[in-house]
């Protein structure tokens, strides 16, 4: 069995304080067309409808856990690993090779654009 990488691992953590449980419940009235919305948003998001309403109103980031970001994070992790032996060949051979900081400059651009995309605000 393959384990997913630590960061990709979907762990639910349950509450240290037991008060900490979900245990209240608010309604509220929604039109279908708006019930339907956020039911998309959710389902883009890879969570759970109530989940979202519960960030939305307290103002919380909304995760995105998409098919497309899951492998979009395990590419990450791969350009990481990348990373880690170019540097570890940089260290051995002290001069650089043209094709690892060519390799360098992709892996950062990278980097910077999941950097963006993180912290871009979540509420649409």
């Amino acid at each position: 069995m393959k384990l997913k990488p630590s960061a990709l691992r979907n762990s639910r953590r349950k509450p240290d304080n037991p008060e900490e449980n979900l245990t209240e419940r608010i309604t509220f009235r929604l039109t279908s067309a708006e019930k339907n919305q956020l039911a998309m948003k959710a389902k883009e998001r890879g969570i759970k409808l109530s989940l979202l309403c519960r960030l939305i109103v307290m103002r919380r980031r909304i995760p995105d856990r998409s098919p497309q970001t899951l492998q979009w994070f395990r590419d990450l992790v791969g350009m990481k690993n990348n990373l880690n032996q170019i540097a570890h060949h940089l260290n051995t051979t002290k001069e650089p090779d043209r094709w690892a900081v060519e390799a360098i400059r992709f892996i950062a651009s990278e980097i910077d654009k999941a950097k963006t995309t993180l912290t871009e605000s979540s509420h649409e």
